[in-house]
C-alpha cells in the first residue's frame, strides 16, 4: 500500500536492485541493435514530439560541433551536457566526441546576487531564494507582492491525528515556516549549455539539503536538482512558489489528461482541497501568460491563492520507524510561459523533465523516426510490440489539452495495415491508410490504441 513494516522495504530494495540490473543489461543489449558500435554516441528521443532540451550523458570528452560542458552533479556523478540538439519525435542523432569543448560563449551573467539568463532575470535574497524573477519577453515580475520568495523551502512539524504516513493536516500545511539555514552558494558550471549554482541548506533536526539551481540556454525551464539527507521524524518539507498569476483554477496533470482544481477557498469543499495530487505538472495561467511547477517524482501540492507549494518529503514513523531517513534525490522545476497553457508550453516540457534523452555508444544504424504525429496536443504515450503478431506494433495515443483534434500519424517505416483496438489489442475498426499515414479524430482527453502491421 505504500507504507509497510521495515522488512518489506529491505526486501523491496534487494529485489529492485535485481530488476534494475536486468533492465540495464536488456537496455544495453537493445541499444547495441540500434547502433553499429562506432566511436560516437547516439542520442535517442523516445518521445513522440520534437525536443530541443540538452542531453545529459555519462560519456568522456565533449561533443564535437555542439556546445557541451562537463560537471559533477549533487550526487557526485560526472556528467556531460550537450546543447543545440534538434531531435524529432522518435528520432536520433549521432554525436562525435572530442577532447576539447566547442568554443561557444556563455549566455549567462552572475555576480553573486543577480543572474541574467536568455529568458529571465533572477535576484537572490540573503537566504538563498529567488527574491525577484522577471520574465524577459513580457517584463513581468513573477513573485507575488508580499509573498514568499520563489523556491523557498518550507519546514515544520507534521503529526497527523491518525494514519501517520497517510494524512496531511490542514493545520500542518498552514504552519510551515521558511528555512533560514542557507550555508552558501557556488558556481558548479557556467557555459554555452547551462549555468548551475549549488546551494546548501541546513534545514533543522540534522536534515541537510544540497540543491543545484539550473538555468538553460535553450529552454526557460529552471530546474532545482535536489539531494536531501533526511534526519527529521514527524516533519514536512515543501518547496514554495508564490506566483503573481490571476487564475481561479490550477491545472493538475493526471494520467492521460489533466484536471482543474480551485485556487480559492470560498467554501468547505474548496478548503478541503488544501493538498491535492499532480503527476508531472501543475499550471496556473491567464489568457496570455502562465507558470507551472514541474516535478519528476513528487506528487502532492497545495494551490491556494496560486501559491504552488510542492511536498518534497515527510518523516512519518509508523509502521516504519526509520521515518524515511537517508538520502533522497529529486528534481522539480519552475517554468514561466508568456503564452496560454498548451501542449508545447507546458505538457511537452513536463515530459522532457521526466523522460531524459537516452544514449548509446556507436553510430545509429537508421535515423528515420518510427513515426510522427502532426498535432502537438496528441501524445504517443506508449509504443510496444503486439502481443500476438511479431510483425506488428501497438501505439497508445491521447489528446492532452482537452480539445477535439484531428491529426495525421505518419509512419517512417513501410506499413501495410493499421487498425483500432481495445486495450487487450482486440481488433475493432480498420483505419484507412493514406500512403504511410492514418487520420485520427480525438475527443477531449480521448485515448486511442492503434495496431500497426509492418510491410
Amino acid at each position: 500500500p505504500g507504507t509497510s513494516i521495515p522488512q518489506v522495504y529491505e526486501r523491496y530494495n534487494r529485489e529492485m536492485d535485481e530488476v534494475l540490473a536486468g533492465y540495464t543489461a536488456a537496455a544495453a543489449a537493445f541499444a547495441g541493435q540500434l547502433t553499429d558500435g562506432g566511436d560516437g554516441v547516439t542520442v535517442f528521443n523516445t518521445l513522440s514530439f520534437p525536443r530541443t532540451d540538452p542531453a545529459v550523458l555519462e560519456a568522456d570528452g565533449f561533443a564535437r560541433d555542439y556546445p557541451s560542458q562537463r560537471y559533477t552533479d549533487v550526487c557526485g556523478r560526472a556528467k556531460l551536457a550537450v546543447g543545440g540538439l534538434r531531435l524529432p519525435g522518435f528520432g536520433c542523432e549521432t554525436l562525435a566526441l572530442c577532447d576539447a569543448p566547442t568554443d561557444a560563449p556563455s549566455p549567462f551573467a552572475y555576480d553573486g546576487q543577480t543572474l541574467q539568463t536568455p529568458y529571465a532575470t533572477l535576484v537572490f535574497d540573503e537566504d538563498g531564494y529567488i527574491a525577484s524573477l522577471t520574465e524577459r519577453t513580457t517584463g513581468r515580475e513573477l513573485r507575488k507582492a508580499g509573498g514568499a520568495p520563489l523556491g523557498v523551502l518550507l519546514f515544520g512539524e507534521d503529526v497527523p491525528l491518525e494514519y501517520d504516513n497517510w494524512d496531511v493536516e490542514y493545520s500542518t500545511v498552514r504552519a510551515l515556516k521558511p528555512v533560514h539555514g542557507f550555508c552558501g552558494r557556488e558556481i558548479v558550471t557556467d557555459g554555452a549549455v547551462e549555468i548551475r549554482l549549488r546551494s546548501t541548506f541546513e534545514i533543522g533536526d540534522g536534515t541537510r539539503v544540497v540543491q543545484d539551481l539550473v538555468c538553460y540556454a535553450d529552454t526557460p525551464r529552471i530546474d532545482f536538482h535536489t539531494l536531501v539527507d533526511w534526519r527529521s521524524p514527524h516533519r514536512l518539507l515543501k518547496a514554495g512558489f508564490d506566483l503573481d498569476v490571476n487564475a481561479a483554477h490550477a491545472r493538475c496533470e493526471i494520467q492521460y489528461g489533466s484536471i482543474l482544481r480551485p485556487t480559492t477557498e470560498n467554501n468547505s469543499l474548496e478548503v478541503a482541497k488544501f493538498e491535492v495530487c499532480n503527476r508531472n505538472y501543475t499550471d496556473v495561467s491567464e489568457p496570455h501568460f502562465g507558470a507551472a511547477v514541474l516535478n519528476d517524482c513528487k506528487y502532492g501540492i497545495s494551490l491556494a491563492r496560486c501559491d504552488l507549494r510542492l511536498s518534497l518529503h515527510r518523516g512519518g514513523t509508523r509502521p516504519d520507524m526509520s521515518g524515511d531517513c537517508g538520502l533522497h534525490e529529486m528534481t522539480y522545476a519552475l517554468l514561466v510561459h508568456p503564452e496560454p497553457f498548451g501542449a508545447e508550453a507546458v505538457v511537452h516540457p513536463a515530459y522532457m523533465l521526466n523522460i531524459p534523452i537516452c544514449s548509446a555508444c556507436g553510430t545509429a544504424r537508421q535515423d528515420a523516426p518510427l513515426l510522427a504525429v502532426d498535432a502537438p496536443n496528441v501524445v504517443a504515450e506508449a509504443v510496444k510490440p503486439a502481443e500476438d503478431d511479431s510483425d506488428a506494433f501497438v501505439l497508445r495515443l491521447y489528446e492532452c489539452e482537452g480539445t477535439q483534434t484531428r491529426t495525421a500519424v505518419r509512419f517512417g517505416t513501410p506499413v501495410k495495415r493499421a487498425v483500432r483496438t481495445n486495450m487487450l489489442e482486440d481488433e475493432q475498426q480498420p483505419l484507412a491508410l493514406d500512403g504511410t499515414a492514418v487520420q485520427l479524430h480525438f475527443r477531449p482527453f480521448e485515448i486511442k490504441t492503434v495496431k500497426v502491421y509492418r510491410s
